[in-house]
Formats: C-alpha cells, sequence, structure tokens
C-alpha cells in the first residue's frame, strides 16, 4: 500500500511507481491513489523525485463509484457487485458534494495532496496510446531540473516549464522529427547538460532521425551539452556525416550514447507485409524471403569491435574541445518486454547487440582505449523472436 507511507511519512525524498494493467487488485484502485474525494488528502513528505508509469491521470473518482460496471451483461449482477464493492456506498457518503469537486479528476486530488514544487526530478510514462492532459500540474514545478518523458503528448509540459530551467532532458518516442524538435529544445539549449532523443526500433518503419545538418545545429545552439544520446540509422555504410557532427559541434561532451538499428531495411519492409497475415500466408512470406533471415536480414555494417574500435578513433579524432570520455553503440531492442497480458512475439524481441568503448589519457605512459561488448547471432529462418534463438 503506497498511500499510507505517503500519508504518515513527513521524510520521504523519492517515489518510484509503476501501475500494470494486470495484478493482484481490481479496477480501478490498481492505478489510482485512494486519495479522499470529500476533505481531500495529505502527503506530507516534500519529493525531490518522483517517478510515475501508467498512472490514470485524468479519471475521476465520482465517474468511477457512480454507476454500476458493464461486466456479466446483467443489470442485476452488476448492481450486486456494485454494492459488493463498496463503490454503491462511497457513491452514497458522496452525493452531497458539489458538482465542482465531484468533477475533481485523479490529478486535481494529487496536486492538493502533494507539494510539486520541491520536485527536482520528474519521470512520467503514461501507459501506451495515453495522451495525458497535465496542463494544471506545470505551474507547480518550481524547482524541475531533470525530466524524462515519453510520449508526443510531452512537448506542452517542456515548453511550459520555465526558459532554460532544465539541465537534463530525456524524450522518448517524441512523434517528432529532427527538424521539428530543434525548436522545442531551444526552450532549454542553454541550461541543458545533458539530452536523450530516441525511440525503439520498429520492425516495420524506419525511426525518425536527426541528419547531419539537425545534428549540428543542436549543438551550436545547446553549447552547455556534456552528454547525448541519439538514435543513428545506417543503410550500408556508416552515417559518418552525422558521426562527425557529434565530435565537431559538441565542444563539453565527453559522453555519446548512439543507438542503431538491427533490422535492415529489407527486413523492414518484409515486417510491414506480414502486418495482419498469419499461419501458412506468414510462412510463406518468410520462406519466399531474401532477408528473413541471415545477415541480410541485419543493417550494414554489421556492429561488431573491430568497426567499431575504428569509428572510436575516428571521433576521439576529431573531437573538438572537451577530450571524449565514453561512447556506447547499441542496436535491437532495448526496451522492457512486455508483461502484460496477450503477448503476441515480434522479429526484432530480444535481438540486441552493443559496444562500449572508453577512453584512457595517461600520458606519457598511455592514450589509447578499448571497447567490448556483445554480437548478437545471426537471426536464423523461421524463428519468431531472438528469444527463440537464445
Amino acid at each position: 500500500d503506497v498511500h499510507k507511507p505517503l500519508s504518515d511519512c513527513d521524510s520521504l525524498k523519492s517515489l518510484k511507481l509503476r501501475v500494470t494493467n494486470i495484478g493482484c487488485s481490481q479496477h480501478p484502485d490498481r492505478w489510482n491513489f485512494p486519495l479522499d474525494l470529500a476533505s481531500g488528502s495529505i502527503y506530507p513528505s516534500k519529493l525531490e523525485s518522483l517517478d510515475l508509469e501508467g498512472y490514470h491521470f485524468g479519471d475521476r473518482m465520482w465517474d468511477e463509484i457512480s454507476e454500476p460496471p458493464y461486466r456479466t451483461n446483467s443489470k442485476f449482477w452488476d448492481t450486486m457487485e456494485w454494492i459488493g464493492s463498496g463503490r454503491a456506498w462511497k457513491w452514497v457518503r458522496h452525493l452531497p458534494l458539489s458538482a465542482e469537486q465531484k468533477a475533481k479528476t485523479n490529478l486535481d486530488l494529487l496536486l492538493h495532496a502533494m507539494d510539486f514544487g520541491s520536485i527536482k526530478n520528474l519521470t512520467l510514462r503514461p501507459r501506451v496510446g495515453h495522451y495525458p492532459d497535465i496542463a494544471n500540474l506545470i505551474p507547480h514545478l518550481k524547482s524541475l531540473q531533470s525530466l524524462k518523458v515519453y510520449g508526443g503528448w510531452a512537448k506542452d509540459l517542456i515548453l511550459g516549464v520555465p526558459e532554460n530551467s532544465l539541465t537534463h532532458l530525456s524524450w522518448i518516442f517524441s512523434d517528432e522529427t529532427g527538424a521539428s524538435v530543434l525548436p522545442v529544445l531551444r526552450h532549454h539549449a542553454q541550461s541543458l547538460r545533458s539530452f536523450e532523443w530516441r525511440e525503439a526500433e520498429s520492425g516495420i518503419r524506419q525511426r525518425r532521425v536527426m541528419t547531419a545538418e539537425e545534428t549540428s545545429e543542436l549543438g551550436r545552439m545547446a553549447p552547455n551539452l556534456e552528454s547525448i544520446t541519439l538514435d543513428v540509422n545506417r543503410n550500408g555504410t556508416w552515417p559518418m556525416e552525422v558521426f562527425d557532427a557529434l565530435a565537431t559541434n559538441f565542444p563539453k561532451v565527453t559522453n555519446i550514447t548512439v543507438f542503431l538499428e538491427f533490422a535492415s531495411e529489407c527486413r523492414r519492409q518484409l515486417g510491414a507485409s506480414m502486418e495482419g497475415v498469419y499461419g501458412y500466408d506468414q510462412w510463406k512470406l518468410d520462406l519466399e524471403s531474401d532477408c528473413s533471415s541471415g545477415i541480410e536480414s541485419m543493417a550494414q555494417p554489421v556492429l561488431d569491435t573491430k568497426p567499431v574500435m575504428k569509428l572510436f578513433y575516428r571521433l576521439r579524432e576529431k573531437k573538438v574541445g572537451d577530450l571524449l570520455k565514453n561512447v556506447a553503440f547499441y542496436a535491437g531492442d532495448w526496451e522492457r518486454p512486455w508483461d502484460g497480458a496477450l503477448a503476441e512475439s515480434k522479429w526484432l524481441d530480444g535481438r540486441r547487440t552493443y559496444s562500449l568503448c572508453e577512453a584512457v589519457y595517461d600520458p606519457p605512459y598511455s592514450s589509447g582505449g578499448g571497447c567490448r561488448g556483445m554480437t548478437g547471432g545471426i537471426p536464423t529462418r523461421g524463428s519468431s523472436s531472438g528469444y527463440e534463438e537464445r
């Protein structure tokens, strides 16, 4: 029970809460704090770090308790469930409340209960496909320095907090292009020390990434960046112009993380053609394709230690400003595995590779470095995901 320590303790500094679609409690309690609709609850702690995933900000408690749920196709049994669950009693108890109080959302109640003004680090990840309306939250984020958000909905939040107040920004699944994201980033360009902008690799389309010119523009408008994480696509050759832009336009950057693609363009086109196709028809498409498996299914050049080492040395050689300390290369599926109901395997699931490169600067004895990592196995025909090949 998260609600009790939040209500009783005044010394908590951080809270990380993930709300899943399945669990040991029932709807709606699983994804709501049991805040008091009538008098309001109070959480006395001044949290400095808050991480909420899957929380239903827009739900209204009054809506949840005011009618029997439609579950059994029987009004009688639905009413019995409504009474037995205790929601009918809550409905009776809250009937005298004003319409304004009944209309309060989970966010409204949470803003009354919690002091958001002390939060320095905030992570928000709504459930898949959900666009939360958190406009009322933005004025309360008076101390925010680090923001990590998932989804295109977060644009208004990023632009809503005071200009140049964020030192760290991580925006994942932004739905923006390299060109459209730059005006948003400009709002915090002078204050940012670290920046992450990426999305998970898709098995059916190429990701939206920054061009070399857009990467250079980011470096010019955010001169104080020390760490950067970006998606970079490749198609037969290393995109040297993008890597050169990273090396020459970010004078204070010492740590670079790059997410590359695992699947080839041919494999993505095959994946797109298989959408909604099952059984024999899917097997036939897989059998007839030249890139359903093998090296042809993998983006080239393959992420391996030897070529990565050469790339790492090139980045160090061309680096302008502070010396480069670490470069990390990832490719493939690095998202958390699906742990909900009705799981469906995807070809990319579990297919991943990485190389981590670290520089050593200790003149006159050493001025080198090295790379280590994991090379993903070559996909085999007929496997529905990478997990089958482990």
